[in-house]
């Protein structure tokens, strides 16, 4: 049945039946058809007259990255929205010269779905693009939680420092559209034809912490499904991501004086952690909580940790109001 919701529709299930999560067809593929044609896929999870949440998912990744919030939502009276950017699942590519601009397609949405005032999450690649959304519509965003952001690489690497690793990939490779085209094709291909292997390799490149998170059940189920969707298309997404968040970003991130708050693991291999301190710093109205001794992927078994504020931030800006 179509939702009516001026041009949201559910998406059809790929031949695959990837398009779609047990139980929940109608809301974890949806579609807005915007007026020149193009489409934005997105995801909504936990409560479905619940207080608005807009999710953003890493690099790469999908509208499936939240579906293990479904529970604490549903908890806490929330009502999760997971937008792709373009290229990613069901979101059709459109090349874009900013991250200002990629902050169009949310506020497409959030004026489609007549989202008043929000709370926005921004995880590791989805950081970026969070904070450009905070700069484009900062009356209707309660809060902007970040949770291991990938920071202003390119205005902060003079003053941070960064491990070789992180340099080379973050200021070198990103540079070189051959390079992350090579590495995001080989890892398609690992994740559509040797999904295990894809997972054992990136199990060897994070720290003990997060090899205690990867190795539970659903995690993993989560992160495979999520990193499938994502690349189903292609690998455009991908590219334009790294493009527009290791450069310049072009935000005046100093006047971005919306209430946030920024999860950064302190043994972080796969984002710089010096940089989303660094973004900390910069952001007026922001507080820093370090999670120490985790790594990136500490969130995906304590998503409360950004539920709980953002819940209270939105009761607070919407005090008698148990749904947008």
């Amino acid at each position: 049945m179509e939702r009516r919701c001026g041009a949201i529709r559910p998406a059809a299930t790929g031949s695959d039946g990837a398009n779609e999560c047990p139980g929940k067809s109608g809301r974890t593929s949806q579609i807005l058809h915007l007026a020149g044609g193009r489409q934005i896929g997105f995801a909504e999870y936990g409560d479905p007259q619940g207080l608005p949440v807009l999710a953003i998912h890493g690099t790469p990744g999908s509208r499936f990255m939240f579906a293990l919030t479904d529970k604490a939502a549903r908890q806490r009276g929330l009502r999760i929205i997971a937008p792709e950017r373009p290229g990613y699942g069901l979101s059709d590519f459109r090349r874009e010269e900013s991250l200002a601009e990629g902050a169009g397609d949310l506020k497409s949405l959030a004026d489609e779905l007549k989202l008043s005032r929000f709370a926005l999450i921004g995880i590791s690649g989805g950081g970026p693009y969070a904070v450009a959304a905070a700069c484009a519509m900062p009356d209707r965003v309660v809060l902007l939680a970040l949770i291991n952001p990938v920071g202003p690489v390119a205005e902060s690497q003079h003053r941070i420092r960064m491990s070789k690793l992180h340099r080379l990939i973050f200021t070198r490779l990103a540079r070189s559209t051959a390079a992350c085209a090579a590495f995001f094709g080989s890892l398609r291909a690992l994740v559509q034809f040797a999904p295990g292997l894809a997972y054992r390799a990136l199990m060897q490149r994070v720290p003990p912490s997060d090899r205690i998170v990867l190795a539970r059940e659903e995690v993993r189920a989560n992160l495979q499904a999520a990193l499938r969707e994502g690349l189903r298309p292609g690998i455009k997404g991908a590219l334009q991501d790294l493009r527009l968040y290791c450069a310049p970003w072009g935000l005046a991130l100093d006047e971005v004086d919306v209430p946030a708050v920024l999860w950064q693991g302190s043994d972080d291999t796969i984002v710089p952690p010096q940089a989303a301190y660094d973004l900390a710093e910069i952001l007026p109205n922001c507080r820093l909580d370090v999670v120490e001794a985790c790594g990136h992927y500490w969130v995906f078994t304590q998503f409360e940790r950004a539920l709980d504020p953002a819940e209270a931030a939105l009761r607070q800006a919407m005090p008698r109001a148990g749904a947008p």
